[in-house]
């Protein structure tokens, strides 16, 4: 019990150690050509990759595309575990379609949008963003963790139709949704291509000081097996010290 309780202490150190290495250190930075909520006005996935606060994050350094076939009644799927779900106010843009590689609204206007999922561990997003060559010019707005692009945390200006605008982000703490979509009446908008930036995953805590204790047990248990012939062996001896001293009290008696 002794060295239980002597090794609980150690392994919260452990978690504590390992949950500071997996956090960015840096606060969020964003890059991309934008007209309010940016610091900087023009970007690049190298200039994003290579960011201060890229430090301890993990780019696929090779930005993915759209494919058709993943693309189901509004919602697309990538291999990465990232949605991308076309939203007409609260309902699913279900006209959203995959144009070459490219993912398009199917409608534009106030209250439309896509919504972007994450996986898990990702600090950082980035993608190229434009309207079709059949549009005009639009304001995207970029919001983090709701659909309300009226108080938009970022504004990309497209000043003209298939205008490509790079937007990136980089943040200290994980990024679960961003939703993008076009200032009241704007064209609609169109995805070319896209990046995430990761940290690997830390153990939960309870998973740590579950192997902690499993490998404390271990050693409980192996101590105790070295122990044990030990022990046989000094009671036999004793045992054998009890018979002859028996022999011996016969013998005299006798």
């Amino acid at each position: 019990m002794m060295l239980f309780a002597r090794t609980i202490p150690k392994l919260q150190i452990v978690v504590l150690t390992l949950a500071t290495l997996a956090a960015p250190a840096s606060a969020s930075i964003s890059y991309t050509s934008c007209s309010s909520g940016c610091s900087s006005n023009s970007g690049t996935y190298t200039i994003w990759q290579t960011s201060p606060g890229s430090a301890g994050l993990t780019f696929s350094m090779s930005p993915a595309t759209f494919a058709a076939g993943s693309l189901a009644s509004g919602v697309y799927t990538d291999a990465s575990g990232m949605v991308f779900t076309g939203y007409n106010g609260a309902s699913i843009d279900t006209l959203m379609s995959v144009s070459g590689s490219s993912l398009l609204q199917g409608v534009n206007g106030t209250n439309t949008g896509i919504e972007i999922q994450l996986p898990a561990n990702t600090y950082a997003f980035a993608m190229q963003i434009t309207t079709p060559a059949n549009s005009g010019f639009t304001t995207a707005m970029v919001e983090l963790g709701d659909h309300n692009v009226i108080n938009s945390n970022y504004s990309i200006n497209i000043a003209s139709a298939g205008s490509v605008q790079f937007f990136g982000i980089i943040s200290s703490t994980p990024l679960p949704t961003l939703f993008v979509g076009p200032l009241g009446n704007g064209s609609r908008l169109q995805i070319n291509d896209f990046e995430i930036g990761q940290v690997a995953p830390v153990p939960e805590v309870s998973t740590i000081v579950l192997i902690g204790s499993g490998l404390v047990l271990l050693g409980l248990v192996r101590r105790n097996r070295l122990r044990k012939p030990v022990r046989l062996h000094v009671d036999r001896y004793a045992r054998g010290i009890s018979l002859g001293q028996n022999a011996l009290e016969c013998r005299i008696a006798t």
